[in-house]
C-alpha cells in the first residue's frame, strides 16, 4: 500500500490507522491470558493448541507492528519478511485455532476421542514445523530475499535449508494427523458422558 506513490501525508495517516490496529489487537491477547490466568489450566490437546495459537497470533502482531511504519513497509515490501509475517497471523495463527475447535468438540460430533498423548504429540510437531518453516522467513525478508523467486544467493542458502526442513516437519504432522482420525474411528473409544464436552455454545 506505501509504495503505490501517495504522498507523506496520506502515509502518515495511514501508518497512524495502522498502528492503531495493534490496540484491540492486544486488548484481545491480554483478555484470552486473563482467561486463561482466571482457572485451573488442565494442558488438553485442544488447550495446547489454543496456547499455540495465542504466541503464533502474537508473533504476528509484532511484526505486523513493522509493517505498519510506511518507512520500513518501502524497504521490506514483497520479501519474505512479509511473507512470514501473514504466515503466523492467517497460516498458523487460525490453522491451530481450527485444530483446537477440532479437538476439543470431535468426541461431540462423533462419539468417539481422540488419542490424546498422539493429539499432544501431533501438537508438538507442528508447533515446530510451523516456528522452523516460518520464524527463518524473517531474517530472510530483512536480508532482502523477495517472494516468488525460485532461486537465491548461496549467502540464504543456510536459511532457506531450514525453512525446507521445517516444511518437511509439518508435512510429517500432516500425516500423523490423518493417522490419529483414523485410528480414533478405528479403536471406537467411547466418550465417558461426564467427561464430553456440552452441546451448548459456550
Amino acid at each position: 500500500m506505501f509504495i503505490v506513490g501517495m504522498d507523506v501525508d496520506t502515509r502518515a495517516y495511514f501508518t497512524s490507522a495502522t498502528i492503531v490496529i495493534a490496540v484491540p489487537t492486544g486488548v484481545k491477547i491480554f483478555s484470552w491470558l486473563s482467561t486463561m490466568s482466571g482457572g485451573v489450566l488442565k494442558f488438553s490437546a485442544a488447550m495446547l493448541w489454543a496456547t499455540g495459537f495465542i504466541f503464533l497470533f502474537t508473533v504476528g502482531g509484532l511484526t505486523g507492528i513493522v509493517l505498519a511504519n510506511s518507512s520500513l513497509d518501502v524497504v521490506l515490501h514483497d520479501t519474505y519478511y512479509v511473507v512470514a509475517h501473514f504466515h503466523y497471523v492467517l497460516s498458523m495463527g487460525a490453522v491451530f485455532a481450527v485444530f483446537s475447535g477440532f479437538c476439543y468438540w470431535f468426541p461431540l460430533f462423533t462419539g468417539v476421542t481422540l488419542n490424546e498423548y498422539l493429539a499432544k504429540a501431533h501438537f508438538y510437531v507442528m508447533f515446530c514445523g510451523v516456528n522452523l518453516t516460518f520464524f527463518p522467513q524473517h531474517f530472510l525478508g530483512l536480508a532482502g530475499m523477495p517472494r516468488r523467486y525460485s532461486d537465491y544467493p548461496d549467502s540464504m542458502r543456510s536459511m532457506n535449508l531450514i525453512c525446507s526442513f521445517g516444511s518437511t516437519i509439518r508435512f510429517v504432522g500432516v500425516c500423523l494427523f490423518i493417522g490419529i482420525v483414523v485410528e480414533s474411528l478405528a479403536s471406537q473409544r467411547r466418550v465417558v458422558f461426564s467427561s464430553y464436552p456440552a452441546s451448548s455454545i459456550e
